[in-house]
């Protein structure tokens, strides 16, 4: 039986219209956009970036903290809920929705420009064994549990409103217990229309840089040169892909998806692993975790106060936190879906710590290498990537290993599913959050459809009318966007309270079945009852 569609308007239309917006001013005032953009970013990492780390480490801390709860105890999606993937299915899904392209686009690029150009405040020369090690180790930190550990929180503090308690499948739910009706109402849905914002932000500029970063490969290994028709043929492949993907569903799309990819990951790591210098790596990786411990503190709070880095600070270290942050509120409830079955403790700890000790591994298997081939061979990868940037970078490390022919290609699929594997679980999550009662696991496949075109789209408008810097601005932006998700961060946690000593639960319970329906369909429902004395 089919059902009808009915839109969420007070999500769909101003996050729509705000989007196309911006799109059209940036496409007319293309100058002062962009140079717009760029003074927000700075102002925002720079004024702001003392908040912004602080607001990270506090996410991650109340991960921590509620593992030893009564609330870490229960399952994900309530007493009954029974687990629908594999573990290596669900950690899958959990490693290649998160780090998506970004972890294949800096693999080798991040830890050569380190190794090339340390900090000053390293205070280390350049190219010395210092700078091995703490090239490595900062990349790691970048992407580590820090990195999964904002993710995870959001997925908690949504996902147990959303999957224990039936509330909508949107980030406002996180605010249920301390607003009640009123996530409801306009403060609901800004809350909502700013996490769409600032996720597709995002998620189109990681496609626009993996449509770049696609066809330089091309270029690099075939002599393909970058035009607007391999830029074009790439982006309608991608966008194809992922939409059909996602309108398969997650057990039929993207859980094959994200497993494929997995085992190419495991493969590239084997590979550079054994045919690289394998003891070297070992010893690395070993020395890498040791500093990770010791720089931890000074990663995190060394903010750089009299600009002796001259900007680099908050333009690699808050950035990250922040890019990530804009993407938290709707990776987090994705996280928390295809855990259903599982204990929160289970989903804390595995989401926090399984990609954390990926990208440690991964790091020291692409950026080890290519500092060794630097160092020890007399490679100049670091000379490429500086000259013809990023981009490059894989292909140049592994352009000098064996296999070549074969490497590359699986490097350039890497890339292309994990542009699937992103877009895939941001679509049906986009989607979910503009339909009205969605009950069922899954958002219609027409607004999936939808959303998933709009996006392609939309990177399209941007690498074609805004060009590369207007990308860039897209990005800037959905860091702005960034800082009021911080600032709601610190506003749930006396939502997280209420989860953890059982106040939610116990006012839930006390509701009657129409009301607790009215909860599921986005409705208010007046007054709480009010709990018993205990005396």
């Amino acid at each position: 039986m089919n059902k009808k569609i009915e839109i969420e308007k007070g999500i769909f239309i101003p996050t729509a219209i705000i989007l196309l917006g911006v799109i059209l001013f940036g496409f007319v005032f293309n100058d002062f956009f962009n140079t717009t953009m760029t003074f927000l970013f700075n102002a925002v990492t720079d004024w702001t970036g003392w908040f912004m780390m602080i607001g990270s480490v506090v996410m991650v801390v109340a991960c921590l903290i509620v593992c030893f709860t009564p609330l870490a105890s229960k399952r994900v999606g309530g007493p009954s809920a029974k687990v629908e993937y594999s573990n290596f299915a669900w950690i899958s899904m959990a490693i290649c929705s998160g780090i998506a392209t970004a972890v294949v686009f800096y693999a080798v690029g991040e830890p050569i420009t380190y190794f090339h150009n340390p900090p000053v405040w390293w205070n280390i020369d350049p190219e010395t064994p210092e700078a091995v090690v703490r090239a490595i180790s900062q990349s790691q930190f970048h992407w580590g549990f820090i990195y999964y550990g904002i993710f995870t929180f959001w997925g908690l503090i949504a996902g147990y409103m959303i999957y224990n308690h039936n509330l909508p499948p949107r980030p406002s739910s996180a605010f249920y217990p301390l607003l009640k009706d009123k996530v409801f109402g306009p403060i609901g849905k800004v809350i909502d229309v700013l996490s769409l914002l600032a996720l597709i932000g995002g998620m189109v500029t990681s496609l626009g840089f993996g449509v770049q970063q696609f066809a330089s490969g091309l270029d690099y290994v075939f002599g393909i040169k970058p035009s607007n028709l391999i830029y074009i043929a790439t982006l309608l492949l991608v966008t194809i892909s992922y939409t059909v993907s996602s309108g398969r569903g997650v057990k039929k799309g993207m859980a094959i998806i994200s497993s494929t990819n997995t085992y190419i990951y495991i493969f590239l790591i084997a590979f550079l692993f054994l045919l690289g210098d394998t003891v070297f790596e070992l010893k690395l990786l070993t020395a890498s975790i040791g500093q990770q411990i010791i720089d931890f503190i000074p990663n995190v709070f060394s903010l750089d106060p009299t600009n002796e880095g001259q900007g680099w600070f908050q333009g690699w270290t808050v950035f990250y936190m922040a890019w990530i942050t804009a993407y938290a509120p709707l990776i987090g409830c994705f996280l928390a879906k295809i855990s259903k079955g599982r204990s929160w403790r289970s989903y804390l700890l595995v989401n926090i710590f399984c990609p954390a000790a990926f990208v440690t591994v991964w790091f020291v298997a692409f950026g080890g290498n290519a500092i060794f081939q630097d160092l020890f061979n007399g490679a100049s990868i670091g000379a490429e990537v500086a000259e013809k940037g990023i981009p490059i970078a894989n292909y140049a490390l592994l352009n000098l290993m064996p296999l070549k022919g074969l490497t590359i290609p699986i490097v350039v699929a890497a890339l292309f599913f994990s542009f699937i594997t992103l877009a895939d679980a941001m679509t049906g999550t986009i989607a979910a959050i503009t339909v009205k009662r969605i009950t069922e696991d899954e958002a219609p496949v027409r607004i999936k459809f939808f959303w998933g075109i709009l996006c392609g789209v939309t990177t399209f408008l941007c690498l074609f009318c805004l060009g590369s810097t207007g990308t860039t601005s897209l990005q800037n932006m959905s860091i702005v966007y960034a800082l009021p998700i911080y600032i709601l961060t610190f506003i749930s946690l006396p939502c997280l309270w209420r989860m953890c000593d059982g106040t939610v639960d116990r006012e839930i319970k006390a509701l009657t079945p129409q009301q607790r329906e009215s909860l599921a369909n986005g409705a208010p429902i007046g007054p709480m009852p009010q709990e018993e004395s205990t005396e």
